[in-house]
């Protein structure tokens, strides 16, 4: 082997708790950031369908109002007393 190869080794062998927990911390960042991402483009999605249907409900509303006298229960209520 050449003796590039070895300093390579021995140094991987000197500092394998620290080249591992590298690693594990770049794993885990990388899951952290595409779950981030992945959340993101859900609740845009979900934002967005949202506001089309509730714009889409206003513009399909119709709305339907009752007059309501109330002159005979206040006739009754007066002949109460």
């Amino acid at each position: 082997m050449s003796q590039e190869k070895v300093d390579k080794k021995r140094y991987e062998r000197d500092h394998r708790r620290s080249i591992i927990r590298k690693k594990k911390i770049e794993e885990a960042l990388s899951i952290l950031c595409v779950a981030v991402i992945g959340l993101a483009i859900v609740v845009w999605i979900g934002f967005s369908i949202y506001t089309k249907a509730t714009t889409a409900a206003e513009e399909n509303a119709t709305y339907e109002y009752y007059d309501i006298t109330t002159e005979a229960i206040q006739d009754y209520l007066g002949t109460l007393n």
